[in-house]
């Protein structure tokens, strides 16, 4: 009976060992699997001051101009947004995604796997709207407002994108950004955009205080008729203009920009002149000074007349 009583206490020794090994091997692979799964599910912040420059549905794609040890280039990423991204404002207020509009200044975690293409490719665990830092006089359009302006510009552009800088000249009332693309980010495009109607600012051809020409260029040879279109900042918005050959007024009159002073209106209009004397001339905007009636503002935008208009017998 002893015998017998030993041999059952033995095999239960033996059954009890076997069951703590099982659950040791069980208990060691736990934690290596908790351990994995919270690499997988821990947040990773990849983008700082980044921008909304793409929005396909659930998937945005986020860049961000980046300088480091010398060289530049573009951190781009497209991020799947689910009803697990975070939202948020600076603050730590909720946002819908309608109100992460293109164009916005923003955060970006990771949660997940990367998928190494260029963009590369993940889920967002969290986005963070950034407040815009300039404020902006009454009437003008803000930062996320411009810089979507400029992306809708640029239509038919396939290559990546980033903003690189962004100012706001309040004087002249244009927001002022530096765009770089991604086979080409070491020559940025400088872009012009209309602080109060969010339209692109041609290129300046010539300007003082009161006056911003887009067309003629100087040097242009001019014939007959020419366009001149331009910004002006003038009492009422008028003023009056000029074209010479240093012998004669080839024409002259007087315009309306679309608003008056403070505030820069458009003008475009259409000079029509016989024959020129020489070949240079020259096209001369100004206005009256209120006071005395002087000339005052004045642009001078030399010309080139074109063979057929030149006439040296005219006096």
């Amino acid at each position: 009976m002893r015998k017998q009583k030993g041999f059952l206490f033995l095999a239960l020794l033996c059954i009890m060992s076997i069951l703590a090994s099982c659950v040791q091997v069980s208990g060691s692979a736990d934690p290596a699997d908790n351990h994995e799964q919270e690499q997988e599910t821990t947040a990773v912040k990849v983008v700082d001051k980044g921008n909304i420059i793409q929005k396909e549905g659930d998937r945005w794609l986020i860049t961000a101009f980046v300088e480091k040890n010398g060289s530049s280039y573009i951190d781009a990423y497209w991020f799947t947004v689910s009803d697990q991204t975070e939202l948020k404002d600076s603050g730590g207020q909720d946002v819908t995604p309608e109100n992460m509009a293109l164009g916005a200044q923003v955060e970006a975690w990771y949660t997940g796997a990367i998928a190494e293409s260029y963009p590369a490719q993940t889920t967002a665990a969290k986005i963070i709207l950034l407040d815009e830092s300039q404020k902006v006089p009454e009437g003008m359009i803000g930062y996320t407002d411009a810089v979507q302006y400029v992306l809708e510009s640029q239509t038919g552009q396939t290559d990546v994108k980033a903003i690189k800088s962004v100012s706001l000249d309040e004087e002249k009332e244009y927001w002022v950004m530096e765009l770089v693309e991604h086979q080409t980010v070491d020559q940025p495009v400088t872009i012009k955009i209309d602080a109060r109607t969010g339209q692109p600012v041609p290129a300046v051809a010539a300007e003082n205080d009161a006056f911003r020409v887009f067309s003629p260029l100087p040097g242009t040879v001019a014939g007959s008729p020419f366009t001149v279109e331009g910004e002006a900042r003038v009492f009422e918005a008028a003023f009056s203009w000029r074209l010479e050959d240093g012998h004669n007024i080839l024409a002259e009159g007087h315009e309306m920009s679309d608003e008056g002073a403070p505030a820069w209106g458009r003008f475009r209009f259409d000079i029509t002149y016989k024959k020129a004397s020489q070949p240079n001339m020259t096209l001369i905007l100004f206005t009256y000074s209120a006071n005395d009636g002087s000339i005052e503002n004045e642009l001078i935008i030399p010309l080139k007349v074109p063979e057929d208009r030149i006439d040296y017998t005219v006096e």
